[in-house]
C-alpha cells in the first residue's frame, strides 16, 4: 500500500442493506464530507436495513450521474419511516414507482 492511500473500512450502508460490502468509496461517496457523514447514525442504521437500503439506492443513483432532488430524497425517506411507524402500509409500495430518478438540482442528501 502506498503511503498516500488511506485504509477504508467496509461500507456500512452496503453491509446493513445487503449483508456484504465493498470498501468505503471515501471521497467518491455522496455521503462523504471530511469523512463518512453516516458514522454518527451507524448504530441506528444497523437496526433499520430498509433505511440503509434507501440511502444506498440514493447514493448509487447520484454516483451513476442521475439527478436526485432534495424533495425526492425527503419523500422517499419519509415513506420508509412512515411504513416503519405503521403510518403507511408496505402495500403502497407500488406508489413508489414514480419516485425514481428525479430531474432537477442534484443534491447529496
Amino acid at each position: 500500500m502506498h503511503r498516500d492511500e488511506e485504509h477504508h473500512p467496509l461500507c456500512t450502508l452496503e453491509l446493513v442493506a445487503e449483508g456484504h460490502a465493498e470498501r468505503c468509496p471515501g471521497e467518491g461517496c455522496a455521503f462523504w464530507e471530511s469523512g463518512c457523514a453516516l458514522v454518527r447514525v451507524e448504530t441506528e442504521l444497523s437496526g433499520r436495513p430498509e433505511v440503509a437500503r434507501l440511502l444506498l439506492d440514493l447514493r448509487r443513483e447520484i454516483e451513476a450521474g442521475r439527478r436526485v432532488t432534495l424533495e425526492d430524497a425527503r419523500t422517499r425517506f419519509s415513506y420508509i419511516l412512515n411504513v416503519e411507524e405503521g403510518i403507511e402500509s408496505e402495500a403502497g409500495d407500488a406508489g413508489l414507482d414514480h419516485l425514481g430518478p428525479a430531474s432537477g438540482a442534484t443534491s447529496p442528501v
